[in-house]
């Protein structure tokens, strides 16, 4: 089964779970000219002022949040469009408006591909976890083709993106190797956590 990226599930401590607000001039952009491809789902880092970028390194650094759409005027019609994902080097006549969901305390499901020899646990649970590199999204569903690295479960790296929460499953259940399975994650090197350093797996 495909990755699906990250998707939002509830806010750790009770509160609303929605993308960022513009007010004003205020808000996530991203360049005229999309740098890369961008899908519902996946990581986005700051880059220059409030512009975002997509991130696909297992290890990605500092993470602002995860794409969730965004809003444009169409360089040749002038029609605004809301699309949910968008492919690299489409150009808008100016900066896209891009909704991202930027809360450090939103928990959100992504598949763990339980590949590599090493499924996890619930005695993962606390534990930090890469992204499989490069993902690849879909154009027709524009979801994200982004999935958690089993292999990569450590106690030790405060560098990795994601802190295991659980599964996802409502018996909390967890797959043998070779099965993939969905878990619940927070965004562990979050640029309004810890700085984007964030900490090492328990």
């Amino acid at each position: 089964m495909a990755g699906f990226g990250l998707s939002p599930v509830k806010h750790a401590k009770g509160g609303l779970v929605r993308t960022n607000n513009f007010v004003g001039s205020q808000g996530y952009r991203i360049a005229t000219t999309a740098p890369t491809a961008f899908f519902e789902g996946d990581l986005v880092t700051l880059d220059a002022g409030n512009i975002v970028t997509d991130m696909a390194a297992a290890s990605p650094g500092a993470v602002v949040g995860v794409f969730w759409g965004a809003e444009y005027q169409d360089n040749s019609t002038g029609e605004v469009k809301f699309v949910r994902s968008i492919p690299n080097g489409t150009v808008a006549k100016e900066k896209y408006k891009c909704y991202v969901y930027d809360d450090p305390d939103t928990i959100f499901k992504i598949q763990a591909d339980q590949a590599g020899g090493a499924a996890l646990t619930s005695a993962d649970v606390g534990h930090v976890i890469q992204i499989v590199a490069n993902p690849t999204g879909s154009a027709i569903t524009h979801k994200s083709g982004l999935v958690a690295d089993s292999s990569t479960v450590n106690t030790g790296n405060a560098g990795f993106p994601l802190s295991i929460l659980g599964s996802a499953a409502a018996d909390d259940t967890y797959t043998a190797t070779g099965t993939t399975m969905d878990i619940l994650v927070k965004i562990n090197t979050h640029q309004y956590g810890l700085g984007g350093t964030g900490v090492a797996g328990i």
